[in-house]
Protein backbone atom coordinates (compact mmCIF):
# COMPACT_ATOMS: atom_id res chain seq x y z
CA UNK A 1 0.00 0.00 0.00
CA UNK A 2 2.99 1.84 0.77
CA UNK A 3 4.65 1.47 -2.35
CA UNK A 4 1.28 2.31 -4.78
CA UNK A 5 0.69 6.02 -2.43
CA UNK A 6 4.61 6.83 -3.48
CA UNK A 7 3.80 5.47 -7.42
CA UNK A 8 0.94 7.96 -6.83
CA UNK A 9 2.47 11.10 -5.41
CA UNK A 10 5.36 10.62 -8.09
CA UNK A 11 2.89 10.73 -10.64
CA UNK A 12 1.35 13.50 -9.32
CA UNK A 13 4.60 15.25 -8.88
CA UNK A 14 5.60 14.78 -12.53
CA UNK A 15 2.26 15.60 -13.92
CA UNK A 16 1.97 19.29 -12.28
CA UNK A 17 5.58 19.67 -12.95
CA UNK A 18 4.71 18.74 -16.76
CA UNK A 19 1.50 21.00 -16.53
CA UNK A 20 3.20 23.75 -14.92
CA UNK A 21 6.14 23.65 -17.98
CA UNK A 22 3.41 23.53 -20.72
CA UNK A 23 1.51 26.37 -19.27
CA UNK A 24 4.16 28.34 -19.15
CA UNK A 25 4.13 28.78 -23.64
CA UNK A 26 1.33 31.50 -23.99
CA UNK A 27 -0.04 31.56 -27.71
CA UNK A 28 1.19 35.55 -28.37
CA UNK A 29 -0.72 35.96 -31.40
CA UNK A 30 -1.79 38.89 -33.37
CA UNK A 31 -4.21 40.19 -36.49
CA UNK A 32 -3.27 43.50 -38.09
CA UNK A 33 -4.68 44.99 -41.47
CA UNK A 34 -2.69 46.04 -43.64
CA UNK A 35 -2.88 49.24 -45.64
CA UNK A 36 -2.20 48.83 -49.44
CA UNK A 37 -0.51 51.58 -50.83
CA UNK A 38 0.50 51.59 -54.58
CA UNK A 39 -0.09 47.70 -54.58
CA UNK A 40 2.36 47.27 -51.53
CA UNK A 41 2.72 46.84 -47.91
CA UNK A 42 5.24 46.29 -45.34
CA UNK A 43 4.46 44.62 -42.41
CA UNK A 44 6.21 43.14 -39.25
CA UNK A 45 6.25 42.78 -35.38
CA UNK A 46 8.18 43.55 -32.36
CA UNK A 47 8.18 41.15 -29.79
CA UNK A 48 9.48 42.27 -26.67
CA UNK A 49 9.10 41.07 -22.72
CA UNK A 50 7.86 37.58 -23.72
CA UNK A 51 8.98 34.23 -22.33
CA UNK A 52 11.17 31.81 -23.83
CA UNK A 53 8.32 29.12 -25.47
CA UNK A 54 5.65 31.42 -26.21
CA UNK A 55 4.38 30.54 -29.27
CA UNK A 56 2.91 33.32 -32.22
CA UNK A 57 0.59 32.72 -35.39
CA UNK A 58 0.52 36.52 -36.63
CA UNK A 59 -2.04 37.49 -39.36
CA UNK A 60 -1.90 40.29 -41.95
CA UNK A 61 -5.03 41.14 -43.21
CA UNK A 62 -5.56 42.43 -46.94
CA UNK A 63 -8.14 42.67 -49.82
CA UNK A 64 -7.43 42.32 -53.47
CA UNK A 65 -10.65 44.14 -55.83
CA UNK A 66 -9.42 42.58 -59.27
CA UNK A 67 -6.91 39.96 -60.73
CA UNK A 68 -3.29 40.24 -59.02
CA UNK A 69 -0.31 38.41 -58.84
CA UNK A 70 1.67 38.11 -55.14
CA UNK A 71 4.69 38.45 -53.77
CA UNK A 72 6.26 38.63 -50.32
CA UNK A 73 8.85 37.39 -48.24
CA UNK A 74 9.68 37.86 -44.35
CA UNK A 75 13.08 37.88 -42.37
CA UNK A 76 14.41 37.76 -38.90
CA UNK A 77 17.75 38.34 -38.35
CA UNK A 78 19.14 36.81 -34.75
CA UNK A 79 22.48 37.72 -32.99
CA UNK A 80 23.52 34.72 -33.54
CA UNK A 81 22.36 30.83 -34.22
CA UNK A 82 21.49 28.22 -31.92
CA UNK A 83 21.85 29.37 -28.26
CA UNK A 84 21.77 33.02 -29.15
CA UNK A 85 19.01 32.72 -31.98
CA UNK A 86 16.13 34.86 -30.31
CA UNK A 87 13.03 33.75 -32.57
CA UNK A 88 12.56 31.11 -34.62
CA UNK A 89 10.00 31.92 -37.56
CA UNK A 90 8.33 28.22 -38.38
CA UNK A 91 6.07 29.17 -41.11
CA UNK A 92 4.64 31.58 -43.90
CA UNK A 93 1.66 30.69 -45.50
CA UNK A 94 -1.01 33.09 -47.73
CA UNK A 95 -4.57 32.57 -47.28
CA UNK A 96 -8.08 33.31 -48.29
CA UNK A 97 -12.10 32.68 -47.55
CA UNK A 98 -11.61 28.98 -48.98
CA UNK A 99 -7.97 28.03 -47.21
CA UNK A 100 -4.55 28.03 -48.24
CA UNK A 101 -3.25 29.40 -51.19
CA UNK A 102 0.31 29.05 -50.83
CA UNK A 103 3.14 27.97 -48.82
CA UNK A 104 6.09 30.05 -48.58
CA UNK A 105 9.90 28.50 -48.83
CA UNK A 106 12.53 28.80 -46.16
CA UNK A 107 15.96 29.93 -47.48
CA UNK A 108 17.82 29.38 -44.28
CA UNK A 109 17.39 28.75 -40.53
CA UNK A 110 20.46 30.05 -38.57
CA UNK A 111 21.10 33.22 -37.43
CA UNK A 112 18.66 34.79 -40.33
CA UNK A 113 15.34 33.37 -40.83
CA UNK A 114 14.01 34.26 -44.67
CA UNK A 115 11.30 33.01 -45.76
CA UNK A 116 9.97 34.06 -49.68
CA UNK A 117 6.26 33.42 -50.55
CA UNK A 118 4.38 34.33 -54.46
CA UNK A 119 1.34 32.62 -55.99
CA UNK A 120 1.94 30.71 -59.20
CA UNK A 121 -1.20 32.32 -60.88
CA UNK A 122 -3.47 35.46 -60.43
CA UNK A 123 -5.15 35.78 -57.14
CA UNK A 124 -8.81 36.45 -57.93
CA UNK A 125 -10.80 39.15 -55.72
CA UNK A 126 -11.09 37.92 -51.84
CA UNK A 127 -10.03 38.85 -48.44
CA UNK A 128 -6.34 37.28 -47.69
CA UNK A 129 -4.00 36.93 -44.81
CA UNK A 130 -0.44 36.08 -44.87
CA UNK A 131 -0.21 34.16 -41.79
CA UNK A 132 3.53 34.14 -40.19
CA UNK A 133 4.36 31.76 -37.43
CA UNK A 134 7.17 30.84 -34.89
CA UNK A 135 8.33 30.49 -31.76
CA UNK A 136 9.76 32.95 -29.41
CA UNK A 137 13.72 31.49 -27.86
CA UNK A 138 15.30 34.30 -26.05
CA UNK A 139 13.60 36.65 -23.11
CA UNK A 140 15.42 39.32 -25.31
CA UNK A 141 13.71 41.58 -27.33
CA UNK A 142 13.50 40.52 -31.12
CA UNK A 143 11.17 41.54 -34.54
CA UNK A 144 10.77 40.69 -37.78
CA UNK A 145 9.48 42.32 -41.07
CA UNK A 146 8.00 41.47 -44.26
CA UNK A 147 7.05 42.94 -47.45
CA UNK A 148 4.17 42.30 -50.05
CA UNK A 149 3.53 43.09 -53.00
CA UNK A 150 0.66 43.03 -55.59
CA UNK A 151 0.85 43.07 -59.38
CA UNK A 152 -2.18 43.62 -61.41
CA UNK A 153 -2.70 41.14 -64.37
CA UNK A 154 -3.27 42.35 -68.21
CA UNK A 155 -6.49 41.52 -69.34
CA UNK A 156 -7.06 39.80 -72.37
CA UNK A 157 -7.79 42.81 -74.56
CA UNK A 158 -4.24 43.85 -73.76
CA UNK A 159 -2.60 40.47 -74.87
CA UNK A 160 -4.50 41.17 -78.05
CA UNK A 161 -3.50 44.68 -78.43
CA UNK A 162 0.16 43.50 -78.14
CA UNK A 163 -0.19 40.95 -80.08
CA UNK A 164 -1.86 42.80 -83.14
CA UNK A 165 0.72 45.46 -83.21
CA UNK A 166 3.45 42.69 -83.61
CA UNK A 167 2.21 41.73 -86.12
CA UNK A 168 1.81 44.40 -88.25
CA UNK A 169 5.32 45.13 -87.19
CA UNK A 170 6.13 42.23 -88.70
CA UNK A 171 4.06 43.20 -92.10
CA UNK A 172 5.86 46.14 -92.18
CA UNK A 173 9.56 44.69 -91.40
CA UNK A 174 8.44 41.96 -94.78
CA UNK A 175 7.05 44.84 -96.57
CA UNK A 176 10.48 46.65 -96.25
CA UNK A 177 12.63 43.59 -97.39
CA UNK A 178 10.71 43.10 -100.38
CA UNK A 179 11.01 46.68 -101.21
CA UNK A 180 14.72 46.87 -100.39
CA UNK A 181 14.74 43.70 -102.60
Amino acid sequence: MTKTKSILATLALVGVTAGGSLAHAADISQTTALSLTGNTAHFGRDLTAYSVGDLFTDRFTFTTASLSNFVGGVIHVSPGAGPAKDIDITDLSLYNSLGLVVGGVSHGNGAADVWTIKSMGPLAADNYYLQVSGTVLSADDASYAGHLTLAPVPEPATYGMMLGGLGVLGFLARRRKNNQA
